[in-house]
């Protein structure tokens, strides 16, 4: 049985719906999060930490990073790929887990519209490179590269 959609055309349709989707983010204007956005922050100190369990939080997305890179410089890892390339999209989404620990920690400690920028773009560096290595993993090593 063929599906309704080409692998080839579907890959161009999400394409141009991906482009679409950016175009528009664009055009969209730019609004302010009101103050009261910020209030499901921890309110509590501890070791002079304030709202010490978002910022502790943290923690786990520094250990997964470090355990990416350790299992990603590894030669176990080697193995893991049918393409040694493949692991250059890992490398980096690993690199934003180790990203967003520091800016989401950076944000919870006083959160506001202005630091919220740090919790989110490090996220943004997470989910780019993943997207990439399921393209390089499923549809071709060199479109997911690039």
């Amino acid at each position: 049985m063929h599906p309704a959609v080409s692998r080839r055309d579907g890959i161009w349709l999400f394409l141009v719906l991906a482009a679409a989707l950016g175009i528009a983010a664009l055009l969209v204007p730019k609004t302010d999060l009101p103050p009261s956005y910020h209030h499901f922050a921890d309110q509590r100190e501890w070791l002079g930490i304030p709202h010490f369990g978002d910022v502790a939080s943290n923690v786990l997305y520094l250990i997964a990073g470090l355990w990416g890179f350790v299992f990603l410089s590894g030669k176990s890892s080697l193995g893991q790929f049918v393409d040694a390339r493949e692991r250059w999209p890992y490398l980096v989404v690993f690199l934003g887990m180790l990203l967003t620990a520091l800016g989401s920690a950076y944000y919870h400690l006083a959160p506001d519209n202005d630091r919220l920028v740090w919790d989110r773009l490090p996220m943004t560096i997470v989910l780019m490179p993943f997207v990439a290595a399921l393209i390089a993993e499923r549809v071709s090593v060199k479109l997911g590269l690039w």
